[in-house]
C-alpha cells in the first residue's frame, strides 16, 4: 500500500501546493473506499444506518489490503521481468512495521548517529533491506555497491524524494539542493565555473573571518568557550563575503555564556539574537528539517499556516536589495559599454554577471550558504575536537604546520598543498564524522540494482528497487565497515591516508563519500577543504593546547551511560555526536585553548 506522493497535484512540480497534496494524499485509503462502499450499498438498496457505521472500517481495510496485494503482485511480476531478486525485508511484529517505525522516531536522535539503522540491518543478516514502513518501500542500505549505482552508474534511474523536496520548498525554493532534472543541470552548469577557480580572495576572507574568531579566544583566556557556536559564525560570516560581498558580522553578537547555556536546538544556547537574516536562516533550517523527520505527515502540523513564512520573508527581505543593487550596477556598466568582471568579486557579482533572473540568483545564493556555513563548520568541529582527544595527532600537525607556516605569516595554497598530514587529518575526519552522515534517493520508475560477485554470492545478482521506493544510504556506517577499512575502522587514525591503507580507498573510492558523489559531487568540496584549512592552520599558530571542558557542557550534552555498550566507536565519544541535515555536537563544544610555549 505504498502512497506514493509523486503526480497527485496537475502540476506535480508544484511542492508548495502541499496542502493539496496530503489532502489527496489522505483521501484516497480513507475516505474514497467508503464512499465507493456505501454507493454500492445504496445502488442495491441497502439504507440501513448501520450500513455506514460497517462501511466506513469494512473499505478502508478491503481496498487497502486489495491495493497491498495488487501492488504486492505487479512488484513481484516486474522482478521477475528484470532478472532481479526482491530486497530482503524487515519483519516486524506490528501491522506496517509500526513497530520499526516507532524504533526509529524515538531512537534515531536519542542514540549514537544511525547505529539504530545498523541495528536493523544487522538483525536482517543483509546489508540492504527494505524496511516497508506503513507498507511503503522504505530502503536502507550499508553497500557500497548500492550506494554507487544510486548516486553514479545508476544516477538517471533516481531523483530527490518529494517528501524532501516538499518539506524545504518553502526555504530552499528550486535552487540547486532541492530540484532535479534539467533545472538541477543548469544551476550546476551556472555555479560551477565560480567554484573550480583558486581565488586570492577567498584567502583574504578567510584571514579577515578566522582572525576575528580567533581575537574571541584570546580575549576569552583560560575560560571555556563554545568552539562549535564560533566556528558556525565564522563559516556563516565568510559565506556572506563570499556569496553576498557584505558583511553579516555573527561573530560581534555575544557568544553563549559558560555555566549559563542551555541545549539548543543544534548547540549551546546564546543571549539574544544574531542579526535578523542570519536568526531566521538558522530557524528556517531547523523547521525544514523538522518537516523532513515528520515525513508525509508534517503539513498536518502547518495545514492553516506555514510556520516558515516569517523567516523566509526576513530573508527575502535582506536578499532583494543585495540582488536589485547588484542588477543596477550590471545594468550601469552595461549602458556605458563596461563588461562586468566575475573572475575576483562575489558569487552574487558572478551570478549578476550571466543572468537577470533575479529569483534564480537569490536561489542560488541561499542553497549555497545552507552548504558553504554547515559543512564546514561540522569538518572543524569534529576536527578540532579529535585534536583534543589526541595529543599526538595535535603535536604532528602543530609542527608540520609551523614548519611550513610559522606563526605571524598567513598561510597560502602552496603552504596547504604542502601540509600532507594535515589533509589526513581532515580525511581522517570526514572518515568517522562526514558532515552529510546519510542521505536518499528515489526511484520514480521500477529499477534493478547490480551486484558484483562475491564470496557469498558467486554469480552477480541484482536487486530490485520498486517504483517510488527510496533508497536510503549511510555514509556513516560505511566509513566504519571493518571489512572496507580493517580492524582498526572505530580508530582515529590520520596515518592511514599516509601509507599502504590508502590504496582501500584508491581501489574502491565509494567507500568514502564525505562529499556525496557521481554527477551531483559537492561543488564547494576544495573551497570547504581550504576554508577548514586555513582556519586550524591560523588557529595552531596561536595555540598549542586544546582541552575539553565537559563540566561546561549543557545538562543533558554529555554521552549517556548506555553508550557505553555501543559499537562504532560510541563508546569511546567525550561529547554526543548528533545529525540534523549535517552533524554538530549536541550542547556545543566547550573547551579551552592555551600556548603553552608563551606561558
Amino acid at each position: 500500500m505504498a502512497l506514493s506522493m509523486e503526480c497527485l497535484l496537475p502540476n506535480p512540480t508544484d511542492y508548495s501546493a502541499y496542502r493539496t497534496r496530503f489532502l489527496i494524499l489522505i483521501f484516497i485509503p480513507f475516505c474514497a473506499p467508503p464512499i465507493l462502499f456505501l454507493a454500492l450499498l445504496q445502488s442495491f438498496g441497502y439504507h440501513l444506518y448501520l450500513s455506514a457505521w460497517l462501511a466506513y472500517p469494512l473499505s478502508i481495510l478491503i481496498w487497502n489490503t486489495a491495493r497491498l496485494k495488487y501492488t504486492e503482485y505487479v512488484e513481484w511480476h516486474e522482478a521477475r521481468r528484470m532478472g532481479a531478486e526482491p530486497i530482503p525485508r524487515l519483519v516486524g511484529r506490528w501491522p506496517g512495521n509500526l513497530d520499526i517505525v516507532y524504533t526509529i522516531a524515538t531512537q534515531l536522535g536519542a542514540r549514537y548517529p544511525h547505529v539504530v539503522l545498523l541495528e536493523l540491518l544487522e538483525s536482517s543478516g543483509h546489508r540492504t533491506a527494505n524496511a516497508r514502513m506503513l507498507w511503503g518501500n522504505q530502503i536502507f542500505t550499508l553497500d557500497e555497491n548500492v550506494e554507487k549505482y544510486v548516486l553514479a552508474t545508476g544516477f538517471d534511474k533516481f531523483k530527490k524524494a518529494v517528501v524532501v523536496k516538499e518539506a524545504f520548498s518553502s526555504f530552499l525554493g528550486e535552487g540547486i539542493f532541492n530540484v532535479d532534472g534539467d533545472l538541477w543541470k543548469t544551476h550546476r552548469a551556472t555555479a560551477r565555473p565560480f567554484f573550480i577557480r583558486e581565488r586570492i580572495s577567498d584567502f583574504e576572507i578567510f584571514e579577515r573571518h578566522a582572525q576575528t574568531a580567533l581575537g574571541l579566544i584570546k580575549a576569552s583566556g583560560s575560560t571555556p568557550v563554545d568552539i562549535q557556536e564560533l566556528l558556525s559564525r565564522f563559516t556563516l560570516d565568510a559565506g556572506g563575503s563570499f556569496l553576498f560581498g557584505t558583511e553579516l558580522n555573527t561573530l560581534s553578537h555575544p557568544l553563549p555564556i559558560p555555566g549559563h547555556s542551555s541545549l539548543g536546538p543544534k548547540g549551546s544556547t546564546s543571549p539574544g539574537s544574531f542579526g535578523s537574516f542570519a536568526t531566521s536562516f538558522e530557524a528556517a533550517q531547523q523547521l525544514c528539517t523538522r518537516r523532513s523527520r515528520l515525513g508525509v505527515i508534517w503539513p498536518l502540523l502547518e495545514f492553516f499556516h506555514d510556520k516558515s513564512s516569517k523567516d523566509v520573508r526576513v530573508i527575502k527581505e535582506f536578499l532583494d536589495p543585495l540582488v536589485e543593487g547588484a542588477l543596477e550596477v550590471k545594468r550601469g556598466r552595461e549602458e556605458k559599454g563596461l563588461p562586468l568582471e566575475r573572475e575576483e568579486g562575489s558569487f552574487l557579482e558572478y551570478m549578476v554577471a550571466g543572468t537577470d533572473d533575479k529569483k534564480l540568483i537569490e536561489m542560488q545564493l541561499l542553497n549555497i550558504l545552507l552548504a558553504a556555513r554547515d559543512t564546514t563548520s561540522a569538518l572543524l568541529t569534529f576536527t578540532i575536537y579529535n585534536l583534543s582527544r589526541y595529543p599526538h595527532v595535535l603535536s604532528t600537525l602543530r609542527s608540520e604546520i609551523l614548519s611550513i607556516c610559522p606563526a605571524g605569516r598567513c598561510p597560502t595554497y602552496d603552504d596547504i598543498k604542502k601540509m600532507k598530514y594535515l589533509r589526513a587529518v581532515l580525511n581522517e575526519t570526514l572518515r568517522l564524522y562526514p558532515p552529510v552522515t546519510g542521505n536518499g534517493r528515489a526511484a520514480p520508475t521500477a529499477t534493478s540494482i547490480p551486484l558484483p560477485s562475491s564470496s557469498s554470492s558467486p554469480s552477480p545478482t541484482s536487486l530490485y528497487v520498486p517504483a517510488g521506493a527510496i533508497v536510503f544510504y549511510s555514509s556513516f556506517w560505511i566509513h566504519r565497515r571493518k571489512d572496507l577499512w580493517g580492524l582498526d575502522a572505530d580508530i582515529y587514525d590520520p596515518t592511514r591516508w599516509l601509507d599502504e591503507r590508502l590504496e582501500l580507498v584508491v581501489k574502491n573510492p565509494f567507500i568514502f563519500i564525505p562529499f556525496h558523489a557521481g554527477p551531483r559531487i559537492c561543488l564547494g568540496q576544495q573551497f570547504a577543504l581550504n576554508q577548514a584549512s586555513y582556519f586550524l592552520i591560523s588557529l595552531l599558530q596561536q595555540f598549542s593546547s586544546l582541552t575539553l571542558a565537559p563540566a561546561f557542557q549543557p545538562p543533558g550534552s554529555l554521552p549517556p551511560e548506555s553508550w557505553k555498550g555501543e559499537v562504532g566507536g560510541a563508546s569511546q565519544e567525550k561529547v554526543w555526536p548528533a545529525s540534523a541535515i549535517t552533524m554538530f555536537v549536541k550542547g556545543g563544544l566547550w573547551m579551552s585553548f592555551g600556548n603553552e610555549e608563551s606561558a
